[in-house]
């Protein structure tokens, strides 16, 4: 009898142990925790973020969160948002949460000139043509992104008028190109 109750002693704490460890792998789920407070503070929007951010169980929130910002941002436009922007995507892909690759996208749409669009396109451009419409849909959501990033988040007016220039550039050479490769056939 004492070796079961030796044996029920060990059983419990180790059941213990383990409930206890399984409890600390439980992503928290308290209202609340992932979210950014309701303040238009910009600075500290992006503090925030970037803090929630190292926790992954807030990963899947990134999306939320550069809408936010985005909406912060335009409440106080200025040339210091393309900093945070750039600094909280760095961070984003050091951690792991969106790929190089996608942040120089999210970068490029809003606040490049040129489109990103176009520079993801193979460069035979014939070729190119085959997707013509679907690369115009591209750019003029693009466009609009960049209206929102250069405009309303930056204020910078002749950064936009570059990326409408762009925009009316590559529409020309589409049609020249266009023109060129009808009569290679």
């Amino acid at each position: 009898m004492t070796r079961n109750r030796r044996w029920m002693a060990r059983a419990s704490v180790l059941a213990a142990v383990l409930a206890t460890a399984a409890c600390s792998q439980q992503p928290r789920h308290d209202t609340g925790y992932c979210s950014l407070s309701h303040t238009n503070n910009v600075d500290r929007l992006f503090a925030e973020a970037s803090e929630n951010l190292h926790d992954s169980n807030c990963h899947y929130h990134f999306p939320e969160y550069r809408e936010r910002l985005v909406a912060a941002a335009k409440g106080a436009p200025g040339p210091e948002n393309e900093a945070r922007f750039a600094g909280l995507l760095r961070e984003s892909i050091d951690l792991g949460i969106i790929s190089k690759r996608q942040g120089q996208e999210v970068f490029s749409q809003y606040f490049d000139p040129e489109f990103y669009a176009v520079k993801s396109e193979p460069r035979s451009s014939c070729s190119s043509l085959k997707h013509r419409d679907r690369m115009q849909t591209a750019m003029r959501e693009e466009l609009a992104y960049k209206r929102e990033g250069m405009l309303e988040i930056l204020d910078d007016q002749a950064r936009f008028r570059q990326a409408q220039r762009y925009y009316s550039d590559l529409n020309l050479v589409f049609d020249a190109v266009d023109v060129a490769c009808s009569q290679e056939l």
